[in-house]
């Protein structure tokens, strides 16, 4: 077994363990646990890839600062700034491999990005504190941009690697969309189970995504 399915392995037993200490939180520290995934996600991408995308690398490196400000000291705003920054790099990376898109194709897609990006705001807006609204609204529109921008390069070029992406921007929004019901409608353990799958499964379509376009690159 070569090193990238150990990582990749590894990867989903986190994923697992991580949900399943929200479960039984009294059988293992979970405080330790969700920490570790994003490390694994990152070698096992350096471990796939001789020319590494450092764009890439970044996106990785802000949403585990998020993770750590989010899960260690509380602070929420600086947690959505880092995974706002996260988010954007994703944005800018799909954009510079992409080629011209037309009009009719960019508003076959608008309706979808209009629904992912609004439907949560108006939903919760009257529970959201007027202090932390902004950073969530900067957010969501991160999150629904890269929802729109998948979703637009898969319908204008159909391949494995922007089907991948278009994984990765599904469950994405799905997972954004749920984590805003946990936080602010119903705190149900099985909302917060699919909030682990959705966040670390959508990083994992990610990192398929980008290591198909660099092969693809390569190939040509």
């Amino acid at each position: 077994m070569n090193l990238q399915k150990i990582l990749s392995y590894l990867y989903f037993s986190l994923m697992v363990l991580d949900a399943l200490v929200i479960v039984f939180p009294n059988i293992i520290e979970r405080q330790y646990i969700t920490y570790l995934p994003l490390p694994v996600l990152m070698l096992l991408y350096f471990s796939s890839m001789k020319k590494i995308n450092w764009m890439y690398v970044v996106a990785l490196i802000a949403t585990f600062a998020g993770i750590v400000a989010f899960k260690t000291v509380s602070h929420y705003k600086m947690a959505l700034i880092f995974y706002t920054i996260g988010t954007l790099l994703y944005v800018m990376m799909t954009l510079k491999s992409t080629v011209e898109i037309s009009i009719k194709t960019i508003f076959k897609v608008a309706i979808p990005f209009l629904f992912v990006y609004l439907v949560p705001l108006i939903s919760y807006y009257d529970v959201i504190k007027m202090d932390i609204f902004n950073y969530i609204l900067g957010y969501v529109f991160s999150v629904g941009l890269f929802f729109f921008i998948s979703v637009l390069i898969y319908v204008h070029k159909r391949t494995k690697g922007n089907l991948w992406l278009l994984i990765s921007g599904i469950v994405f929004a799905i997972s954004t969309i749920i984590t805003g019901y946990y936080l602010f409608k119903n705190q149900l353990i099985a909302i917060r189970v699919c909030i682990v799958f959705a966040f670390l499964f959508m990083h994992y379509a990610m990192y398929r995504h980008v290591i198909s376009q660099e092969k693809e690159a390569i190939a040509f």
